[in-house]
This record gives structure tokens, sequence and C-alpha cells, in this order.
């Protein structure tokens, strides 16, 4: 078995301006099916089954896109948590994950599969694409509501979506008592950045994301500049080594490579 990237320059690019890539449909029902009665905890001894790990953490689309961002030998989580809710309620506010990380490179993708069918009833994760260039103290957003540009995750079942870790997202208001659960994982970067991922033309693209939404002109600035140092990152233009936070998160993940090798 061999993880191959996916991605090509546009979909890199694309990336980084969003923070957000969604990929429909793509686990088996049959591991759907087997999360349906999953607490609301940590299920690491769940995940690590080898049907899992195959088919939702290898999953060759979205291994796929976790090559591409990561490159070779990425890390793959060992544990993960289920987030459950069944019964009525408002939402959350808006916040980020943890101490968002700072500085342009991606180290780390925050991943939510969801083997049940989301419909907007049933309180969809929201995310707002392109927030994770916006580096603030979670208290700070808590007091938005709707924001222009915001995606509601309602998705097959069986869909997984990858995110930049500092994207602001939350849960939306629910109004049924429908069981909907999201299994949230990461998966890591263990080796320095270059330009591996599937290039059609060795001449580097124009890099730039398209206007948010919620977006102002100078904030536009910001995020195009933000892109370009961003995409110089991730082709290697700069030194990168693991510390602080994320070298702790990494105990909780697997070289690619000894994955594999042990099937």
């Amino acid at each position: 078995m061999k993880i191959k990237p996916t991605m090509n320059d546009r979909d890199v690019i694309d990336f980084i301006s969003k923070g957000i890539v969604i990929l429909e449909g793509i686990v088996s029902d049959d591991i759907n099916r087997q999360c349906d009665d999953l607490p609301d905890s940590n299920i690491s001894e769940f995940v690590q089954r080898e049907e899992f790990i195959r088919g939702v953490f290898l999953h060759p689309e979205a291994a796929g896109v976790a090559r591409s961002l990561l490159g070779e030998d990425f890390l793959v989580p060992c544990s993960a948590n289920q987030h459950l809710f069944e019964a009525p309620h408002r939402g959350q506010t808006w916040h980020s994950d943890g101490i968002s990380e700072p500085g342009y490179g991606i180290t780390h993708l925050q991943c939510y599969y969801y083997p049940q069918e989301v419909k907007i009833e049933d309180g969809p994760t929201m995310a707002l694409p392109g927030s994770h260039q916006r580096l603030v103290d979670r208290e700070a957003i808590a007091h938005y509501k709707d924001i222009l540009g915001q995606q509601s995750l309602t998705v097959p079942a069986g869909t997984v979506v990858l995110t930049h870790y500092g994207i602001w997202h939350k849960a939306g208001p629910k109004v049924n008592s429908k069981r909907r659960g999201m299994i949230k994982f990461s998966y890591f970067r263990n080796s320095q950045p270059k330009r591996d991922w599937l290039i059609d033309e060795v001449a580097e693209p124009p890099v730039h994301g398209p206007r948010h939404a919620y977006a102002t002109e100078i904030e536009f600035y910001r995020d195009s500049v933000r892109c370009r140092r961003t995409w110089d990152w991730m082709c290697g233009k700069e030194s990168w080594e693991p510390g602080g936070r994320w070298i702790r998160s990494i105990l909780m993940a697997k070289p690619l490579g000894e994955v594999l090798s042990s099937f």
C-alpha cells in the first residue's frame, strides 16, 4: 500500500486560502454503521482497528490530501474523539481549537469524519473559510453570530473534512433529537516542506485566493500576502523544525511508514 498525493498546485493554493477540503461520502457504509453506537468520548481503541485505519485514516482520498499538504511519512493519528449530539441545542459559539498555530506553515490538519448524514436541522458544523489567517483569542470571536461566507457542513454519511487547525468553527443549532456524531482526529507534518504534490508545470503558478465574502479590501491584501508566504514555506523556501505544542501532539500519532509496515 502506497499513499500518493492527490492535490495539484491549484488545490494546494485553494487550501492555503480557504483552509478546508471536503471529501463527500468517501468512507464505506460498513464502517459508517460500525460508528452508530460509539460514545461521546475518546474512542482511540476503536479507531486503532485495522479496518478503520485503512478505511478512514489511510483512505486514498483523505490520506492523499494529508500527503499533499504534510509531505511524505506524515504522522497518522493513534487517537480520536467523538463529539456526539442527540438532544436539541442552541449551538456553539465561534471558536478555534486549542492554541491556534502562529506563523505561515501548515503542520497540522484537523479532520472531521461524519458517519451519519448531516442535515441543517441536525446542527451541522459551521466553518468559516479563510478564518485560519486571523489568529485571535478564541474568546474574542465568541460573540459573532452568522458571518457572510460561512459554510454549513450538511454532508452525506461517510464524509471526511480536512481543515487547517486554526479555522473558526462551531456546531450549529440542532432542532431534533436525532443522533449526530462527528469523529475528530489529526494528521501532522513529519518532514521538511517541499513542492512534491502533483505538479503540472515546473514554473510556479500565481499565488492568490479569492476575496472572502467578509473581508475588506485591506484584509484581502493581507490574505494575499499571507497566502504567498505560506506557499513559499510549503515549497521549502524557509526552514522548519518541529517543536513546542506540536511536538507534544505527535505523541498521539505515528509516522506513515510505521503504520503501513504493520499491515
